[in-house]
């Protein structure tokens, strides 16, 4: 899985939710959430560097996926494949 140290050096050091500049940022998994079973879904296509304080509100909104997932499409061109690549049984509806 990429580090946040990682994400934040491609996609810059601020909270990919509400735009604020931190030193503290998390990794959430944005789509589907995190299942230690499928590793799949640890790929960054479906993670999101946030900070604290919005991975503890706003980071499981539709509104911020749905904001997200039009970010990504442009970072990923192939992240609808990868969606539908992921095993029917952790798919979370979020369209």
């Amino acid at each position: 899985m990429i580090s946040v140290s990682d994400l934040a050096e491609k996609r810059g050091n601020f909270c990919e939710a509400c735009g604020r500049t931190s030193r503290a940022l998390e990794r959430h998994h944005c789509f589907v959430h995190r299942m230690r079973s499928v590793p799949e879904l640890d790929d960054e296509r479906n993670l999101q560097a946030v900070c604290r304080e919005c991975h503890a509100t706003i980071a499981n909104s539709r509104d911020n996926r749905m904001r997200f997932w039009q970010v990504q499409l442009v970072r990923y061109p192939d992240l609808r494949e990868w969606y539908d690549s992921l095993p029917l049984k952790v798919k979370e509806r979020f369209e």
